[in-house]
């Protein structure tokens, strides 16, 4: 037997075995990616009339403005437990309020990449796809932190987005201002820093529910009962 046989056998068995493996990593659709939750996002805002900030019927007579910064810790349960639930109870259901994010950045800058990366989908009617994603994600962005290409997956994770002019309306200093003109209005507010604020406007006034020092931001019920006190 020729000697260079067994050398390219066992070439030709290294190669399989990387094929194997890659195969394995990335399972037979293609490469796996690092973002989830789209099966979830998806069936919350599917039909839901959404325009930049806003999600819902213009119409509605109440406004919940929900000031959130999506890199905090803690902010994610607070989407999860209180903001999301509204979305099924008064703005599917009933058609009684329209919600409103604003990017209320919790640490020392006024922008953050995510808030710029929102606003962006947000261009396009798909910001709070965009920010629901990214929170089912943040472990995510906590082990590699928060990049370019990591929020270009979360546009694409939401399956509706055009990447294209997303990345065009990311790098727009007109997205960003966007991002500016929230740390303002909170600031104009006299928002504290503490945590997540929620700001409920209807035909009987306004009420702010603010996260205090040592103190939970606002629960479920305290949205609901100022729901009822300003509608």
């Amino acid at each position: 037997m020729s000697p260079w046989i067994p050398r390219v056998l066992l070439g030709i068995g290294a190669v399989a075995l990387i094929v194997a493996l890659v195969s394995i990593a990335v399972g037979e659709g293609g490469p796996t990616r690092s973002i989830s939750g789209r099966n979830d996002v998806q069936p919350l805002f599917a039909g839901l009339p959404q325009e930049g900030a806003y999600l819902g019927d213009e119409q509605a007579p109440v406004t919940v403005t929900v000031f959130s910064d999506l890199q905090c810790i803690g902010c994610d349960d607070f989407q999860f437990d209180v903001v999301d639930p509204l979305i099924e109870s008064h703005v599917r259901e009933s058609d009684e309020v329209r919600l409103e994010f604003r990017h209320f950045s919790l640490a020392p800058n006024d922008t953050t990449l995510a808030a710029i990366g929102a606003e962006a989908a947000g261009r396009q009617g798909y910001q709070w796809q965009f920010i629901d994603t990214f929170f089912r994600n943040q472990d995510v962005f906590r082990d590699r932190g928060v990049s370019d290409d990591l929020l270009r997956e979360v546009a694409e994770a939401t399956g509706e987005i055009d990447l294209e002019q997303w990345q065009e309306d990311y790098e727009d200093p007109a997205t960003r201002e966007l991002v500016v003109q929230d740390a303002m209005l909170a600031d104009e507010l006299k928002l504290p820093g503490g945590g997540p604020a929620i700001v409920v406007s209807g035909p009987h006034g306004q009420r702010e529910l603010v996260t205090g020092q040592e103190e939970d931001p606002p629960t479920g019920d305290e949205v609901e009962a100022a729901i009822d006190d300003v509608g």
